[in-house]
């Protein structure tokens, strides 16, 4: 008898230690994004981590090239970039490309083609950043 309700706790903890979420999640690694600037209209709120090469179909819509204001959760981490699959574009140069390579330099070092948001990050407009409605991929890494 005893065995039996041992074998029953250890099953009930076993079963339980398998959906325990990790040390980070808790609901606070997730991020928002906004189809307007600061935080207004449509809304969708994505739980990380996760990996997003396409915001094609993201919850039903399309999301790419969409996004204008954005909020990160207090324990995530997020790379934005302008192409799908986290491509490389290096076709929009930040500064002119050609000086760049005349100093000497590698003008894909200076390509604004993606960036990240710390946690806790709110961003009001992306078009202060050049980013402006022009993100087609993202990852969401969670932090302890």
């Amino acid at each position: 008898m005893h065995a039996n309700r041992y074998k029953l706790i250890a099953g009930l903890l076993l079963g339980c230690a398998g959906a325990v979420p990790p040390v980070w999640a808790g609901g606070d690694c997730w991020l928002e994004i906004y189809d307007q600037n600061g935080f207004e209209g449509n809304k969708v709120k994505i739980e990380g981590p996760a990996d997003l090469p396409s915001l094609a179909k993201l919850n039903g819509e399309n999301w790419g090239n969409r996004i204008d204001s954005l909020a990160v959760g207090p324990k995530a981490q997020v790379w934005a970039f302008r192409q799908e699959n986290f491509k490389d574009d290096y076709s929009g140069l930040a500064y002119h490309g050609d000086a760049i390579r005349n100093w000497g330099e590698d003008a894909r070092s200076f390509s604004d083609r993606e960036i990240s948001f710390g946690a806790g990050h709110r961003e009001h407009h992306l078009g202060e950043l050049n980013f402006h409605r022009n993100i087609n991929s993202l990852k969401i890494g969670c932090v302890p």
